[in-house]
């Protein structure tokens, strides 16, 4: 029977069945978590512009119905009048970015074209939204 002694026995084991990563591993697996998190991070970022601009897209455009559904449902049609409202928020209250004018175009003497505009600035970049409808007044 051959004895071998313990302490030789598990230096083998040891150098045979290393566990554990080098640091070359370490730096690999850290740079690939730095890279994914940054995707991610650029994801977010991206996600919440685009909410905010279409957030201000949908308060222009109910700012423009919202004119749109006043002037059609006014009876007197030649009271209708060119107009703008600056500096407005999405309630039509003063203080905001919002900026709303309005144009009427006689369409024969029972009839008139009504065109709403909201603009908005969104860094350097002006955003319009413009809708238009004929009318006959009272809702018509």
């Amino acid at each position: 029977m051959v004895v071998i002694p313990m302490l030789a026995l598990a230096e083998t084991v040891f150098k045979e069945n290393q566990k554990g990563f080098s640091i070359v591993e370490l730096m690999i697996a850290l740079a690939i978590l730095a890279l994914s998190m940054l995707a991610a991070a650029s994801m977010q970022y991206g996600s919440i512009r685009n909410n905010t601009s279409g957030n201000m897209a949908t308060q222009a455009n109910m700012l423009a119905k919202a004119k749109m559904e006043e002037m059609k449902n006014t009876s007197d049609l030649a009271s209708l009048a060119d107009g703008n409202e600056n500096g407005i928020d999405a309630e039509g209250q003063a203080g905001g970015v919002y900026n709303r004018s309005w144009t009427v175009q006689n369409l024969g003497t029972t009839a008139r074209r009504i065109t709403v505009t909201v603009q908005w600035n969104k860094g350097s970049r002006i955003h319009t939204i413009r809708i238009s409808s004929n009318t006959r007044g009272n809702g018509v």
